[in-house]
């Protein structure tokens, strides 16, 4: 049975035939872009590619070992995925050894947004995208520039985001729970490395 939700939130990307990196080759890989795109939102809008990995190992997805859906995962992510333009793959500066880390590319840009990200991995963790409160907050910030940039260059008609009363008294009373700085996806990567 197919989650309908999960399906339609990964189908809004735009990879190349049905998110096969090649045509009539392999399976979709946009679950994985995804998650890798939650990645990158949930560290700050930038991974470093050791983090990278660390959370695709709890997915049994390893560099240089063959995967039975991606492939090779390496080469996936770092070749192909940037060069279709959903990864940005750069050498941190000034790094010695050299260190690599991701951002979003152009195309995950354009094709969707933090919100959408944050619905996946909420859908993905059995949770609700307002469990994770400043990204939620970070992601709706998003979404309202977006509305207005359409509305200021006549892209048509400006979105209204409506923030139920729950989200606005989290953001004035923060939960006590969560300490400054933590981050609740790192909670969920623990939490099933335990298992």
């Amino acid at each position: 049975e197919i989650d309908s939700t999960r399906y339609d939130l990964i189908s809004k990307l735009k990879l190349p035939n049905n998110g096969r990196v090649r045509a009539g080759r392999g399976l979709p890989k946009t679950g994985l872009l995804m998650n890798i795109l939650g990645m990158i939102f949930m560290k700050g809008n930038c991974a470093a590619e050791e983090d990278i990995w660390k959370f695709l190992g709890l997915m049994r997805v390893y560099p240089g070992r063959k995967h039975f859906i991606y492939g090779e995962p390496r080469k996936l992510i770092t070749k192909d995925l940037v060069r279709l333009q959903y990864l940005e793959y750069r050498q941190v500066a000034n790094s010695d050894p050299p260190r690599h880390e991701f951002l979003w590319g152009p195309n995950a840009l354009a094709e969707t947004t933090k919100m959408k990200v944050l619905q996946f991995l909420s859908k993905v963790n059995d949770t609700i995208p307002t469990a994770f409160p400043s990204y939620y907050e970070e992601a709706l910030r998003e979404e309202n520039e977006r509305a207005q940039a359409r509305g200021a260059t006549g892209g048509g008609p400006t979105a209204r985001v409506l923030i139920p009363a729950s989200v606005m008294a989290r953001s004035i009373f923060p939960p006590l729970l969560t300490p400054e700085g933590s981050n609740p996806f790192d909670k969920i990567i623990q939490g099933r490395s335990k298992n």
